[in-house]
Formats: structure tokens, sequence, C-alpha cells
């Protein structure tokens, strides 16, 4: 039987800013050569504990710890169009949210296909 830690230590990825203090920006065009695309910042590995929360969902919320979990079972299953994930996808985030939060606007942001958005 498998079971599963209560911590786990891993490398997480951290913006650092631009030098010069300005506000970080990546562009939209990719480098035609690296496909990268250009930006003025950087990013940064740290190791860092991830804490299992299994069974203590309940206890985190948004004006404590700045994420809460809530489950609502996407209508939209498939995550392979970016067309259709913004068409049907976003609509349905935007209104769980709103009703989630009491947000009277939601903002979807860096949505790419390089990182798909996963049901919450």
């Amino acid at each position: 039987m498998m079971t599963v830690s209560d911590t786990v230590t891993t490398a997480l990825s951290f913006t650092v800013p631009p030098a010069d203090g300005s506000k970080p920006t990546a562009w939209v065009e990719s480098d035609p050569v690296t496909g990268e695309r250009k930006r003025n910042y950087d990013f940064e590995q740290h190791e860092v504990q991830v804490e299992n929360v299994r069974g203590r969902e309940d206890s985190f919320s948004l004006d404590k710890n700045g994420f809460a979990f809530h489950y609502a079972p996407a209508k939209h299953k498939v995550f392979r169009d970016d067309s259709e994930v913004e068409k049907e996808y976003y609509p349905e985030v935007i209104e769980h949210i709103k009703k989630f939060t009491g947000a009277s606007r939601v903002v979807i942001f860096d949505h790419s296909t390089s990182q798909p958005l996963l049901p919450f």
C-alpha cells in the first residue's frame, strides 16, 4: 500500500525582478530561432518544503492564506485547443470565481499551450 508523505522538498522557480527596477515584462513574439520569448527578468530555483494538506483543505482561506481550495467540476474536459479553452472554459472559471469570491470582475491571464490550465 502506498502512503503519502506529509512534506516533500522540491525546487520551484521564482521570478527575479529586473535589476534596473523596471516592471517585469515579457514580449508576445517568440525568437524565431530559439522559440523563447524576450523578457527583462530572470528566474531562480529555490528548494522549498511542500506540505500535503489533504483532508485539511477547509482550513485555508483567501483572507488568511492568499489561496483557497474549492471543488467545482468543469464542464470543459479537453485542454488541447487554446481557442476552445478560451471560449468554453474561461467563462466557466470566471463565473465560478465570481460566485465563490463575490468579485464583480475576474481577469484570466498567463494562459499558454506550454502550461495548460487545469480544472479546479
